[in-house]
């Protein structure tokens, strides 16, 4: 049985910085990017969002330019997005989100701005949601499989492990790991490579 377009697997989905708003696909995107914006979203120039990407920001969606969102992304809540972010295949971002320029998240993250109430007295499916929302500042890179708690600020400059739980702030330059994730050394730190190393 042949599929349909929206039923095939598409190299551009997996692999959005291959993307050229100038081809074909960027039209597909206009038609995409109009129906986010009808909704409310604000969408810059030069944005990647893949059709199979879940997108439901009923609350508010703010994508800065030249910023991607991968195939099978789910991304739920008031979500902003500065320029040159990228959210690769099957990361996961809900609540109250906030990311500067050029954070970079891999594969399989979970961000999770918000959490549910836990009283003992019923079920915790039947309880409500509460959310602090999450910061997250410019330059930050978070690796394949990291989770991001609600009430978490990560500042600029950051790199967050393969992996890594992080369940408190992060200062700037920070180099973080582990579960809960703490910090291993300051970016600052690294010795810069020399011309021998080139």
């Amino acid at each position: 049985m042949e599929q349909s377009n929206e039923e095939t697997v598409r190299r551009v989905d997996f692999l959005p910085w291959e993307y050229d708003p100038d081809s074909e696909e960027g039209r597909r995107q206009h038609e995409r990017q109009r129906a986010l914006v009808s909704a409310g979203a604000s969408i810059g120039a030069g944005v990647f969002i893949a059709p199979n990407a879940a997108v439901y920001c009923d609350d508010g969606l703010t994508v800065g330019d030249r910023t991607y969102i991968a195939a099978l992304a789910y991304l739920t809540g008031d979500l902003t997005f500065g320029a040159d972010c990228s959210v690769n295949p099957f990361a996961v971002i809900r609540g109250e989100i906030r990311m500067g320029d050029g954070v970079r998240i891999g594969a399989h993250t979970s961000i999770l701005g918000f959490n549910h109430h836990m009283d003992n007295d019923r079920p915790v499916f039947q309880q409500g949601l509460s959310s602090k929302g999450i910061t997250i500042g410019d330059d930050v890179w978070i690796g394949s499989n990291a989770t991001i708690l609600d009430g978490v600020t990560v500042g600029s400059h950051v790199v967050i492990a393969a992996g890594a739980i992080v369940t408190k702030d992060v200062a700037d330059w920070a180099v973080v790991a582990g579960n809960p994730a703490r910090q291993l050394r300051d970016r600052r730190d690294e010795p810069k490579p020399s011309a021998s190393d080139a």
